[in-house]
């Protein structure tokens, strides 16, 4: 990302981002010295040693309510100058859940194809329709006809059409 230069506002996005996660590190590698004493301890052992805990005046600024409110904004800005320069695509396996989808196969014959469950599937479609940024299995078909990764399903005079099973 170096080599990228944002402009104008998004600039400013990225200097408040970046300034937070410099920060954040920062008080990372501050951690006392009780960091080196082994889990489950006692007293005895810990003897006067700080609590391990990130330095508070390390991220006040950035964790005061304006701050908390610029730094949202500013992630937000710049995940979606993120997400515009990304094209998310389907595996292979993907592809054929939503060309399975596409045709109303029922979820229980594709699942049994893939060695899972219905619940597992239903989970593993839901993550791939989180994934590509859609809501349900109508956007994911959609998305998938418009940007080409698979071809509209076949329509006929009453409706859709089923496609012959492989």
């Amino acid at each position: 990302m170096d080599n990228m230069s944002p402009g104008g506002e998004m600039a400013d996005d990225w200097e408040v981002v970046a300034t937070f996660l410099r920060t954040t590190a920062d008080g990372l590698l501050e951690l006392p010295d009780v960091a080196s004493v082994a889990t489950g301890a006692g007293a005895e052992e810990i003897g006067s040693a700080p609590p391990p805990v990130l330095r508070y005046e390390l991220f006040a600024e950035l964790l005061d309510t304006s701050g908390v409110a610029r730094l949202q904004e500013a992630a937000e800005a710049v995940a979606r100058c993120c997400e515009s320069h990304l094209e998310v695509v389907p595996s292979a396996e993907e592809l054929e859940w939503i060309v399975s989808v596409a045709a109303q196969e029922p979820i229980a014959e594709l699942a049994e194809r893939h060695s899972t469950s219905a619940r597992g599937m239903y989970r593993r479609l839901e993550k791939m329709w989180a994934r590509l940024g859609v809501r349900n299995q109508v956007q994911g078909v959609a998305l998938a006809v418009e940007r080409g990764w698979i071809a509209p399903p076949p329509v006929r005079a009453g409706g859709l059409e089923r496609p012959a099973r492989l």
